[in-house]
Protein backbone atom coordinates (compact mmCIF):
# COMPACT_ATOMS: atom_id res chain seq x y z
CA UNK A 1 0.00 0.00 0.00
CA UNK A 2 1.28 3.28 -0.77
CA UNK A 3 1.95 6.01 2.39
CA UNK A 4 -1.27 7.80 1.24
CA UNK A 5 -3.14 4.38 1.43
CA UNK A 6 -2.05 3.68 4.93
CA UNK A 7 -2.47 7.26 6.27
CA UNK A 8 -6.11 6.45 5.11
CA UNK A 9 -7.00 3.17 6.95
CA UNK A 10 -5.01 4.19 10.15
CA UNK A 11 -7.60 7.06 10.14
CA UNK A 12 -10.36 4.74 9.19
CA UNK A 13 -9.34 2.72 11.94
CA UNK A 14 -8.73 5.44 14.68
CA UNK A 15 -12.56 6.08 13.63
CA UNK A 16 -13.54 2.44 14.21
CA UNK A 17 -12.93 0.52 11.32
CA UNK A 18 -12.49 -3.52 11.37
CA UNK A 19 -10.68 -5.08 8.64
CA UNK A 20 -9.41 -8.31 7.96
CA UNK A 21 -5.27 -8.00 6.68
CA UNK A 22 -2.29 -10.71 6.18
CA UNK A 23 -0.21 -10.58 9.14
CA UNK A 24 2.95 -12.26 10.34
CA UNK A 25 1.87 -15.92 10.89
CA UNK A 26 -1.97 -16.32 9.32
CA UNK A 27 -4.72 -13.55 8.30
CA UNK A 28 -6.03 -11.64 10.83
CA UNK A 29 -9.15 -9.64 12.01
CA UNK A 30 -7.36 -6.16 13.33
CA UNK A 31 -8.66 -2.84 14.94
CA UNK A 32 -7.86 -0.40 17.19
CA UNK A 33 -7.14 -1.31 20.74
CA UNK A 34 -9.05 1.64 22.45
CA UNK A 35 -12.29 1.45 20.95
CA UNK A 36 -14.73 -1.09 22.70
CA UNK A 37 -17.09 -1.05 20.03
CA UNK A 38 -14.60 -2.34 17.12
CA UNK A 39 -13.25 -4.85 19.64
CA UNK A 40 -16.74 -5.99 20.30
CA UNK A 41 -17.58 -6.05 16.96
CA UNK A 42 -14.48 -8.60 16.07
CA UNK A 43 -15.90 -10.75 19.03
CA UNK A 44 -19.46 -10.75 17.28
CA UNK A 45 -17.83 -11.27 13.62
CA UNK A 46 -15.63 -14.20 15.37
CA UNK A 47 -18.95 -15.43 17.58
CA UNK A 48 -15.78 -15.72 20.09
CA UNK A 49 -16.19 -15.29 24.04
CA UNK A 50 -15.08 -11.60 25.00
CA UNK A 51 -13.13 -14.32 28.05
CA UNK A 52 -10.65 -15.56 26.04
CA UNK A 53 -8.65 -12.18 25.67
CA UNK A 54 -6.89 -10.70 22.44
CA UNK A 55 -3.31 -10.22 20.82
CA UNK A 56 -1.93 -6.93 20.27
CA UNK A 57 0.27 -6.64 17.16
CA UNK A 58 2.46 -4.22 16.68
CA UNK A 59 5.81 -3.29 15.13
CA UNK A 60 7.28 -1.67 18.56
CA UNK A 61 7.33 -2.24 21.69
CA UNK A 62 6.80 0.91 22.63
CA UNK A 63 3.77 1.47 20.97
CA UNK A 64 2.87 -1.43 23.57
CA UNK A 65 3.73 0.23 27.03
CA UNK A 66 0.58 1.58 27.94
CA UNK A 67 -0.82 -1.95 27.97
CA UNK A 68 2.00 -3.39 29.83
CA UNK A 69 2.94 -3.67 33.53
CA UNK A 70 5.84 -1.01 34.18
CA UNK A 71 7.96 -3.12 36.23
CA UNK A 72 9.91 -5.45 33.63
CA UNK A 73 13.07 -6.53 33.83
CA UNK A 74 15.61 -5.89 31.85
CA UNK A 75 16.02 -9.44 30.90
CA UNK A 76 12.63 -9.36 30.14
CA UNK A 77 12.53 -6.35 27.98
CA UNK A 78 15.40 -7.83 25.90
CA UNK A 79 13.59 -10.96 25.29
CA UNK A 80 10.75 -9.16 23.63
CA UNK A 81 12.62 -6.99 21.78
CA UNK A 82 14.67 -10.11 20.22
CA UNK A 83 13.67 -11.52 16.89
CA UNK A 84 13.02 -14.86 16.55
CA UNK A 85 12.75 -17.37 14.45
CA UNK A 86 9.17 -18.31 14.69
CA UNK A 87 6.52 -15.36 15.66
CA UNK A 88 6.25 -16.02 19.28
CA UNK A 89 3.64 -14.25 21.38
CA UNK A 90 4.18 -12.87 24.80
CA UNK A 91 2.15 -13.18 28.00
CA UNK A 92 2.84 -10.26 29.88
CA UNK A 93 1.65 -8.97 33.10
CA UNK A 94 -0.74 -6.07 31.93
CA UNK A 95 -0.97 -2.49 33.68
CA UNK A 96 -4.13 -1.25 35.33
CA UNK A 97 -4.62 0.83 32.46
CA UNK A 98 -5.08 -2.19 29.89
CA UNK A 99 -8.73 -2.23 29.09
CA UNK A 100 -10.46 -5.60 29.92
CA UNK A 101 -11.82 -6.21 26.92
CA UNK A 102 -8.22 -6.68 26.13
CA UNK A 103 -7.24 -9.01 28.15
CA UNK A 104 -10.56 -11.28 28.53
CA UNK A 105 -10.42 -13.16 31.72
CA UNK A 106 -7.27 -13.20 32.67
CA UNK A 107 -4.18 -10.71 34.60
CA UNK A 108 -1.95 -10.52 31.36
CA UNK A 109 -1.79 -9.19 27.77
CA UNK A 110 -0.61 -10.79 24.86
CA UNK A 111 1.76 -9.27 22.57
CA UNK A 112 3.37 -9.78 19.57
CA UNK A 113 6.40 -7.21 17.50
CA UNK A 114 6.51 -8.08 14.12
CA UNK A 115 8.46 -6.74 10.86
CA UNK A 116 5.62 -7.83 8.34
CA UNK A 117 5.61 -4.72 6.09
CA UNK A 118 2.02 -3.71 6.53
CA UNK A 119 1.65 -4.42 10.25
CA UNK A 120 4.76 -1.97 10.34
CA UNK A 121 3.17 0.43 8.05
CA UNK A 122 0.03 0.74 10.13
CA UNK A 123 1.03 0.59 13.54
CA UNK A 124 3.78 3.27 12.66
CA UNK A 125 1.13 5.67 11.25
CA UNK A 126 -0.95 4.81 14.17
CA UNK A 127 1.72 5.24 16.34
CA UNK A 128 -0.12 2.00 18.28
CA UNK A 129 -0.89 -1.57 18.17
CA UNK A 130 -3.32 -3.04 16.30
CA UNK A 131 -5.83 -5.84 17.62
CA UNK A 132 -4.93 -9.19 16.60
CA UNK A 133 -7.23 -12.72 16.15
CA UNK A 134 -7.22 -15.03 13.58
CA UNK A 135 -9.78 -14.48 10.53
CA UNK A 136 -12.27 -16.81 11.25
CA UNK A 137 -15.04 -17.70 13.04
CA UNK A 138 -14.11 -19.35 16.45
CA UNK A 139 -12.99 -22.62 16.06
CA UNK A 140 -13.03 -22.91 12.49
CA UNK A 141 -10.32 -22.98 9.81
CA UNK A 142 -8.52 -19.23 9.21
CA UNK A 143 -9.19 -17.96 5.82
CA UNK A 144 -6.02 -17.62 3.56
CA UNK A 145 -6.52 -14.93 1.69
CA UNK A 146 -8.66 -12.49 0.52
CA UNK A 147 -10.85 -14.11 -1.51
CA UNK A 148 -12.16 -16.21 1.17
CA UNK A 149 -12.31 -13.14 3.12
CA UNK A 150 -14.44 -11.22 0.51
CA UNK A 151 -16.40 -14.46 0.53
CA UNK A 152 -17.11 -15.39 4.10
CA UNK A 153 -16.84 -11.48 5.65
CA UNK A 154 -16.82 -8.70 3.18
CA UNK A 155 -20.66 -7.26 4.57
CA UNK A 156 -19.15 -7.29 7.95
CA UNK A 157 -15.81 -5.64 7.52
CA UNK A 158 -14.94 -2.14 6.22
CA UNK A 159 -11.25 -3.29 4.75
CA UNK A 160 -10.03 -6.24 3.31
CA UNK A 161 -6.30 -5.67 2.79
CA UNK A 162 -4.43 -6.82 -0.18
CA UNK A 163 -1.24 -7.21 -1.79
CA UNK A 164 0.79 -8.39 0.93
CA UNK A 165 1.85 -12.00 1.90
CA UNK A 166 0.90 -13.43 5.33
CA UNK A 167 4.34 -15.14 7.37
CA UNK A 168 4.58 -18.86 8.32
CA UNK A 169 0.93 -19.51 7.52
CA UNK A 170 0.45 -21.01 11.22
CA UNK A 171 -0.69 -19.66 14.68
CA UNK A 172 2.17 -17.91 16.78
CA UNK A 173 3.82 -19.74 19.36
CA UNK A 174 2.39 -18.04 22.66
CA UNK A 175 5.02 -17.88 25.83
CA UNK A 176 4.82 -16.15 29.43
CA UNK A 177 7.38 -13.90 29.67
CA UNK A 178 7.55 -14.14 33.17
CA UNK A 179 7.74 -17.95 33.19
CA UNK A 180 9.00 -18.62 30.19
CA UNK A 181 6.24 -21.74 29.71
CA UNK A 182 5.21 -22.56 26.75
CA UNK A 183 1.43 -22.06 26.52
CA UNK A 184 0.82 -22.49 22.51
CA UNK A 185 4.06 -24.48 20.59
Amino acid sequence: MSPWAINRLSHQIELGAVIAYPGDTIWGFGCHPLLKVSVDRILQIKQRSASKGLILLSSELEFCLPYISSDLSKNEVTRLKKTTTQPTTWLIPASHNCPSWLRGGFSTIAIRITSHPFIKALCTELESPIVSTSANLSGKTTIRNSIQARRLFANKLDYIINGYQPGTGRPSEIQSLKSGDIIRP
